[in-house]
C-alpha cells in the first residue's frame, strides 16, 4: 500500500463507519485544495471504488442555479483520481492526461459520481513502470440522470527519471 492508501486504511480500521467519510474526505480535501473548496465528500472509498457527492451550493453554481460544468468536471475527475491516488506508487507521480466530458443535460440539484477501477488496470498500476488507463465514472444528479458522461486519461511516471549516462 502507498502512503495515501495506509493512511485511508488506518481511518478504516480505527474510526466507526459513521465518522469514516468525514474524515476521508479531509484528508483529500487537505490534499487536493480545489475540492474542499468546491465541498466534495467522499462517501465510500475502496482500493477500487470511490463514491463522492458535490451539492450543489451557490458558490459551485452556473448563471442558471444548477452545477456549473466545471465543478461537475472537478468532481469527475476527483473520483477517478482518488482511486488512481490510492494505487499509484509513492515513488511515482500520478498525472491526469485528458478528460473528455459530454454535456447531455441540465444538472439538477446535488451530484453523485461513482468510478471503479478494474481488476485489469489495478494490475498494470501496481506492476509497470509507468503507464496510462482510462478512468470511466458515473455522474448523477438528484433526479437520477446524467448531467454529464464523463471519462478521465490518468497516467504514471516514475517522480525521478533515470539517467541517460
Amino acid at each position: 500500500l502507498n502512503r495515501m492508501a495506509s493512511s485511508i486504511t488506518k481511518i478504516q480500521s480505527i474510526l466507526p463507519a459513521s465518522l469514516q467519510p468525514i474524515a476521508i474526505t479531509y484528508v483529500f480535501n487537505s490534499m487536493v485544495k480545489l475540492a474542499g473548496t468546491a465541498g466534495i465528500r467522499i462517501e465510500s472509498l475502496t482500493q477500487t471504488r470511490a463514491t463522492i457527492t458535490l451539492p450543489n451550493k451557490r458558490k459551485i453554481q452556473n448563471h442558471i442555479g444548477g452545477l456549473h460544468a466545471c465543478s461537475m468536471a472537478l468532481a469527475a475527475e476527483s473520483a477517478t483520481g482518488i482511486l488512481i491516488g490510492m494505487n499509484v506508487r509513492d515513488s511515482h507521480l500520478p498525472l491526469i492526461k485528458r478528460m473528455e466530458v459530454d454535456f447531455v443535460r441540465r444538472c439538477e440539484g446535488d451530484i453523485r459520481v461513482e468510478a471503479s477501477l478494474s481488476e485489469e488496470d489495478y494490475v498494470r498500476i501496481h506492476e509497470e513502470e509507468k503507464g496510462e488507463v482510462w478512468m470511466p465514472c458515473k455522474v448523477e444528479d438528484e433526479s437520477g440522470r446524467e448531467p454529464i458522461k464523463a471519462r478521465m486519461l490518468w497516467a504514471w511516471v516514475a517522480k525521478q527519471r533515470r539517467s541517460k549516462l
